[in-house]
């Protein structure tokens, strides 16, 4: 799958018959060359050098050209390989690259937002990043599950249960009077609402299942809205663990029966040391606390799970190292767990609060970004039909909100601005769409019956060929480093490329038409590949 480096290895064996060359002393895909190998530890003079390696590598089949440049070896790989490498891989498999994991069970836990309210899109950034992470780790050839932990027994949701019970208890429960009731109790917490969070997660501990159905379903019309909101994303999560679960199935008890050799006491309150930091587990009255439930729940997923991601916020970097000591350290946990950090996006006045209203909602984004779209296309293509224009206007407004925070690295803080989030202009999912629609319609034009040669490739057409060609590394890279910004930027680097080959090599009428269709034929089928993994909707017209 990764040629570069077969080739690599080969030239250093080759190379080695003369001259000492370790593996750290070559690199692919430089500025100068497809692969470029230091010299600078052999010792003889430097035209003995060249006359070496030039006896060396001149009869070898796959090398198009090499140059010496100082202490550096350069080698570019012939076009027309790496080209009939394409050809024969979608050819024989349909695809490129092929699959390269074995199909273990993965579980990615994404969003898991608390249900007291819309989703923002600081929050949104989880979910896309989460969506994303599945859909790579899917593509490698792993068995991917994602899933939603519903914290039901939390305090903020106690407080969205009291405020509906105390200010529209009479009426039908909807997203916005409960919302309203949330906030209401968040800004006027006494004594009196903390004593009655107390007694719920009294009888939350308890199993009381009338209590725990009745803040389910207030819990539930929130986590509804909230999925309602993420599919106009396409973000579908498979299933939802509610975290009461693990308190009624006797998991959390369980749990501390396991820690029992480690657990200290404070008063009534139950804790372990760790870094010289304590950990409460229990609180005085002897409910447990929320690390002890997510203990429960991870023991639950390495049940079924070979495999297991948490994309968290970077607040939760504490939790989540905590978390990994007790599994593996005090607990018999043999699951590969991984966890995901993104940081925050924040307005420009600050950061986003849902308690204290101060959010922008992905239901906001999203219309306003469709509303934009909109118009565009009718600026555009006036001809398009009102049906035709929404469905096109659609597609751009979710990949355009997917892309512009995929793109980013995660470990990089972000700030929201309108004026960015609208700008379909430049580095943007509608510029790679429209790339691919323009392909699109280039094949549309041309005869199937067209033949020719496969050779004399210009610099434009060897470029695009390479950039595709090295598909598989940017996919394992996103794969091993959980990073879906690295396909991202694949895309604006292929698409630039294509660009490029589209205004120096004319198809239409050109004595190349058949060389330079099955080049665009390549480049639509990895972007039908890459484009989706990072939620591109790619159209066959916009």
């Amino acid at each position: 799958m990764l040629l570069f480096d077969d080739y690599k290895r080969q030239l250093i064996t080759k190379l080695n018959s003369v001259y000492k060359i370790e593996d750290k002393d070559a690199e692919i895909n430089t500025e100068h060359g497809d692969i470029s190998i230091r010299l600078f530890r052999i010792k003889d003079d430097p035209e003995v050098i060249k006359n070496n390696i030039y006896n060396i590598l001149k009869k070898e089949a796959y090398i198009e050209r090499f140059e010496i440049n100082g202490r550096y070896l350069n080698i570019w790989l012939k076009t027309r390989l790496m080209f009939d490498i394409l050809l024969d891989a979608f050819d024989r498999l349909g695809t490129y690259p092929d699959v390269f994991q074995d199909a273990e069970k993965a579980l990615v836990e994404h969003t898991s937002a608390n249900p007291t309210g819309p989703i923002h899109i600081g929050r949104t950034r989880n979910s896309i990043i989460g969506d994303s992470i599945a859909r790579i780790i899917e593509r490698t050839g792993m068995r991917v599950m994602t899933q939603y932990y519903v914290n039901d027994s939390g305090k903020q949701v106690l407080y969205l249960y009291i405020g509906y019970e105390k200010f529209h208890k009479n009426e039908e429960p909807t997203v916005e009077n409960l919302l309203d009731g949330y906030q209401k109790i968040y800004n006027n917490i006494d004594e009196s609402i903390e004593n009655e969070v107390s007694e719920l997660s009294r009888l939350y501990e308890k199993g009381d299942t009338e209590t725990i159905k009745k803040i389910q379903n207030i819990a539930g019309i929130v986590l509804s809205s909230i999925m309602e909101s993420l599919k106009k994303i396409d973000v579908n999560i498979m299933s939802y663990v509610w975290e009461s679960s693990f308190i009624i199935n006797g998991s959390t008890s369980r749990v501390m029966s396991m820690l029992e050799n480690s657990i200290k006491n404070d008063g009534d309150a139950k804790y372990i040391e760790y870094n010289g930091r304590k950990i409460y587990l229990t609180r005085s009255d002897g409910t447990s606390l929320y690390f002890v439930r997510d203990i429960a729940y991870h023991l639950y997923k390495a049940g079924d799970y070979d495999f297991i991601i948490d994309v968290l916020g970077e607040d939760h970097k504490e939790h989540a190292r905590n978390l990994e000591y007790v599994l593996k350290d005090l607990l018999d946990f043999n699951a590969n767990l991984r966890f995901v950090f993104y940081d925050f996006i924040s307005l420009e006045s600050g950061k986003m609060s849902t308690r204290k209203g101060n959010i922008v909602t992905l239901d906001e984004l999203y219309n306003k970004t469709v509303d934009e779209s909109i118009k565009i296309v009718k600026e555009k293509r006036p001809e398009y039909s009102e049906e035709k224009a929404r469905e096109i206007a659609v597609a751009i407004a979710s990949s355009s909100i997917r892309f512009n925070i995929s793109k980013v690295n995660q470990n990089k803080p972000m700030t929201f601005r309108w004026s960015e989030a609208l700008n379909f202009e430049g580095d943007s999912a509608p510029y790679i769409m429209y790339a691919y629609a323009r392909a699109k319609s280039i094949i549309r034009k041309i005869s199937e019956n067209n033949t020719g040669e496969l050779n004399d490739f210009n610099d434009y057409e060897r470029s695009l060929i390479k950039d595709m060609f090295l598909y598989p590394y940017y996919l394992k890279s996103a794969f091993e480093n959980l990073r879906p910004d690295i396909i991202a930027n694949y895309l604006l680097l292929l698409v630039k490329s294509f660009n490029d080959f589209y205004m120096k090599c004319p198809v239409i009428g050109s004595d190349q038409i058949y060389k330079r269709s099955k080049i665009i034929e390549i480049f639509i089928k990895i972007m039908e590949d890459a484009a989706p993994l990072v939620g591109i909707k790619l159209l066959d017209e916009i």
